[in-house]
């Protein structure tokens, strides 16, 4: 077993994580430059044009390391591929997730009982599971609020991970009225903005990006789909490794 040094923040991260206590906002990012920082994609049925295959082998040799497939939607859809992608990905040695598109006018428990159910697959996954809300459908700010919180709650609840939040600048600081009550799952942000972190300050009074969704549009050796979706880890791959394993966010270095 190797011996990993942990800064005394991170320690207390982990202390607090076992207690149930977030810390996204108390934490800082990781000097690690731009071009060190993990980079991954995420997947849905688009990807699979024709019924064709990932093939995550060759992902891995293009450089990725980490994948989030689609798993559910609403309470009306699961991704056929969903299990194929889950087990191929991690067959392969890449670290994946599983993550919901919310649909906020169905209710929030039952789509976080289907999607935690779908996630549960044999070996299941390896990194934290992910709400995807980004439509309000004419929800006000406080309802988006109230489903989203009975949604992550519920999630945390099934399985026993804390959920990650992805978003994007826009929608938290408008429809979901910037609200700052989240602040302590990790957070998400797609922010297709050209340079080599997303805008600052992120929105809701987070402090810190676990995952950033910078292009949306990216050409990738085994996935057939012309368009893909690509993200960067706001840490090392060692600090990647911890936090799928303990859902702690990465500190920064010491």
């Amino acid at each position: 077993m190797r011996t990993r040094i942990f800064s005394l923040v991170t320690i207390l991260s982990m202390v607090l994580a076992l207690a149930g206590v977030g810390t996204a906002a108390a934490l800082t990012q990781p000097e690690i430059a731009y071009e060190e920082q993990p980079d991954g994609i995420d997947i849905a049925s688009w990807q699979h044009p024709n019924g064709a295959d990932v093939d995550f082998k060759r992902v891995v040799a293009a450089g990725y390391k980490y994948v989030f497939v689609k798993a559910t939607e609403g309470v009306h859809y699961t991704n056929e591929y969903y299990v194929n992608d889950a087990m191929a990905a991690q067959g392969n040695g890449v670290l994946m997730g599983g993550y919901h598109y919310a649909d906020v006018t169905t209710d929030p428990a039952e789509q976080a009982r289907r999607f935690a159910d779908t996630i549960s697959v044999k070996g299941g996954t390896s990194l934290p599971p992910v709400l995807d809300i980004e439509e309000a459908r004419g929800k006000t700010p406080e309802q988006l609020q109230a489903w989203v919180r009975t949604f992550l709650v519920t999630t945390h609840a099934l399985t026993d991970r804390v959920p990650i939040i992805y978003t994007y600048r826009n929608f938290w600081l408008v429809q979901m009225g910037n609200t700052t009550a989240f602040n302590n799952y990790p957070l998400w942000i797609a922010d297709y903005n050209g340079g080599t972190s997303p805008t600052l300050p992120l929105p809701g009074g987070w402090e810190t990006w676990v995952f950033w969704q910078y292009a949306s549009d990216t050409s990738i050796d085994g996935v057939q789909a012309q368009h893909v979706d690509t993200n960067k880890f706001g840490g090392t791959m060692q600090q990647l490794r911890v936090f799928a394993a303990t859902d702690v966010i990465p500190a920064k270095q010491r």
